[in-house]
């Protein structure tokens, strides 16, 4: 078994482990963080799961927080996309079983959020018809963000 990276995303992936280096960005404007797990086979397909949480605007952005927050989250995606830039698949999360996420370390000083998760995403219409679900149980996250 690899050792687990610094900064990585990791859940069971339809019942199956899935560790993947992840990558953080923060968009100040918006109050909006992103965590991205960024999944290679190889090929020129890559594929990312984003997940997502804002920052109530009445409330600073706290220096470190060490307890578990839950904060307002944005749907998670998983995007296939080819040569780094073509959409050729997508699932967006499924309304009906949410997406739990807690935030349970964000230290703004070294640039670092941790948390766990649980998503279920549906493939979108434009890939299929058939309602086909992806779901990431039992997940965690640390990342650095920008």
């Amino acid at each position: 078994m690899q050792p687990q990276p610094e900064f990585y995303v990791k859940a069971n992936k339809d019942g199956t482990a899935w560790l993947v280096p992840g990558s953080g960005v923060y968009d100040k404007a918006q109050r909006e963080f992103y965590v991205f797990g960024a999944q290679s086979d190889g090929s020129a397909i890559q594929a990312y799961l984003r997940l997502g949480f804002t920052v109530p605007s009445e409330q600073p952005l706290v220096t470190v927080v060490q307890s578990p927050t839950t904060l307002s989250s944005i749907p998670a995606t998983w995007t296939a996309l080819l040569g780094g830039d073509v959409l050729v698949d997508g699932y967006t999360a499924d309304s009906l079983s949410g997406t739990q996420l807690l935030i349970t370390r964000l230290d703004t000083i070294q640039k670092v959020v941790e948390g766990t998760f649980n998503t279920a995403l549906r493939r979108d219409a434009p890939w299929s018809q058939q309602g086909e679900m992806i779901r990431f149980t039992e997940g965690s996250f640390r990342v650095r963000y920008q």
